[in-house]
């Protein structure tokens, strides 16, 4: 069912369109680690695939979120480390090198805050107009407990972290 729900947000392509550069992708489920005993039974899945050369897609999916969970959002962002046992371990966000640093933190880092559904679910897809290319220090997705503050980035303690190797993608 949840590769079912990851390809109903994913974007189709139309049957009339153009032939499409091949695509690369990777794919983990997750969570790798879980900070917060509240989300113990949260499953994660982060698809990350080339559509071509110079974009990226990047989708998060949750299921089995607390029914205190279900209607709110929370932050969820890509990070620079793997996951470890302590929430710092993931390190800061992902920032997309080259992006001048007055831009808005919105159009420097993949944001994926997922609004939590009835029945414990949400997902999110970003465009990412940058390839991510082999060796980014894009190594993991964070859940965080808010909302993303969008002049700050800020959104509250990590719940929980998937590990990602977007080496996978070539």
């Amino acid at each position: 069912m949840a590769l079912a729900l990851v390809a109903a947000v994913l974007p189709a392509t139309p049957a009339a369109a153009a032939p499409q550069p091949t695509t690369s992708a990777a794919l983990v489920s997750g969570p790798t680690y879980v900070y917060d005993k509240a989300y113990a039974g949260v499953r994660t899945m982060v698809v990350a695939f080339r559509e071509s050369a110079d974009r990226s897609m990047v989708a998060l999916l949750v299921t089995g979120m607390p029914r205190s969970a279900w209607g709110k959002r929370f932050g969820a962002h890509v990070h620079t480390n793997p996951c470890g046992r302590t929430p710092a371990s993931s390190g800061p966000h992902y920032q997309f090198p080259g992006v001048p640093p007055k831009r808005p933190l919105s159009q420097r880092e993949i944001w994926l805050d997922v609004t939590v559904m009835t029945g414990g679910w949400g997902y999110s897809y970003r465009p990412v107009p940058l390839p991510l290319e082999r060796g980014a220090q894009a190594n993991s997705v964070v859940l965080h407990a808010r909302p993303t503050n969008s002049r700050t980035g800020d959104a509250g303690a990590r719940l929980l972290c998937t590990t990602f190797d977007l080496d996978g993608l070539s």
